[in-house]
């Protein structure tokens, strides 16, 4: 099946909406893989169609794909080598990204490893349709994992597939840098853990030592047991999840490390705060925008709590704050940032800026694939 684009196509953007793509003198199966040129009919390459939504044709490869569930077969042994024999994942940790949707040219799927456990979460119909398939080859890999299966619900009702039966749920665990996590896979946020965040813990680690830390929207408690790990002063976490605080509380105890987990919102928290009471804050909150409607409420939440941090830091302190709302730029982010520190009347000097692990590889013709945004700042 062939489709044609309204457009002329320059760069590799896997991405084209509805406006862009001619619709079908004959209909074609939503999620179907196609054959797409452009507007001067032009080879584009192998994408899947869904005219279900507005995000109507993404892209699988620049060629000829004639086999599509062999082809995302051997990507994922392609992905699986690259975490392994490239990065050497498994000398650190055992919870890593395996996929990264489009940066590992899975359009809308992501697959993390924790533990024994592999969670995939679907953003998009053409993956759910060829999930099976994707399961034997992980399988392959990992013989002995139990393989979760989840769907993010806003893209489910966007895309127009139906959500599978929830698993039973189960704990697993999963070892980090030395520290030992325990995780219900696809029970909780996420895939169930924060494996994006595993170079910025180790970061807090490094300069934790002597401090005392807050860490706020603290979740299972990495940050936190990190810098406990690092060797500050005293470490305190707060979370709205009162789950989460159980489960942090409970990661504490089974590493032998002393913090102390507090159920609590953040910006209650910073405004009771003395100010000077910390000298190495963490901030991790949510994903506060969820679209481009979402992006100025969104900076407002994020720049109030950056202000009252800045406001409540000791001199000589760190802020770390983070960003997962992939519709932020990092340019409007830091420039959040500076109205923050502005605003707080304090003068912050850039220590680092990151993002995810290189585990979360990020497609350069498609920036959407880099959400997470962390900054550290000294003040």
């Amino acid at each position: 099946m062939q489709l044609s684009l309204k457009i002329r196509v320059h760069g590799r953007h896997p991405w084209f909406y509805r406006k862009m793509v001619r619709k079908p003198s004959e209909p074609i199966p939503a999620g179907s893989a196609v054959r797409v040129v452009d507007r001067d009919r032009k080879f584009v390459g192998t994408g899947f169609y869904n005219p279900r939504t507005d995000l109507a044709l993404r892209m699988l490869d620049r060629s000829e794909v004639r086999d599509p569930e062999r082809f995302l077969r051997d990507k994922i042994r392609e992905s699986v080598r690259w975490r392994h024999d490239v990065l050497r994942l498994p000398d650190v940790t055992t919870g890593y990204r395996l996929v990264h949707s489009e940066g590992d040219g899975f359009p809308g799927l992501v697959i993390d490893r924790l533990g024994d456990a592999i969670v995939a979460q679907v953003f998009s119909l053409c993956m759910m349709q060829r999930i099976e398939p994707i399961g034997e080859a992980l399988l392959e890999e990992f013989p002995k994992a139990r393989l979760v299966l989840t769907v993010d619900e806003r893209a489910r009702d966007l895309e127009g597939f139906d959500a599978p039966p929830r698993t039973r749920p189960f704990e697993t665990q999963l070892e980090e840098h030395g520290i030992r996590y325990a995780v219900r896979p696809g029970q909780d946020h996420k895939t169930g853990f924060f494996a994006d965040q595993r170079d910025n813990r180790a970061l807090v680690r490094s300069v934790a030592k002597g401090r005392a830390v807050l860490d706020l929207c603290c979740n299972s408690g990495g940050f936190a047991l990190n810098a406990v790990a690092g060797g500050a002063k005293s470490v305190r976490g707060f979370d709205l999840d009162e789950v989460m605080v159980e489960h942090a509380t409970a990661n504490a105890r089974q590493n032998r490390l002393r913090a102390e987990f507090e159920h609590g919102d953040a910006f209650d928290v910073l405004r009771q705060t003395k100010p000077g009471a910390y000298d190495l804050i963490v901030l991790d909150p949510p994903k506060w925008i969820l679209g481009k409607e979402g992006i100025e409420p969104g900076l407002r939440k994020y720049r109030d709590l950056n202000q009252l941090a800045f406001q409540k830091l000791a001199r000589g302190g760190i802020l770390v704050t983070c960003s997962c709302s992939g519709a932020l730029s990092e340019p409007k982010f830091l420039g959040m940032l500076a109205d923050a520190a502005a605003a707080a009347g304090c003068d912050a000097r850039t220590l680092f800026t990151g993002g995810a692990g290189p585990d979360h590889p990020v497609a350069l013709a498609c920036p959407q694939t880099r959400y997470l945004k962390v900054c550290a700042f000294g003040v």
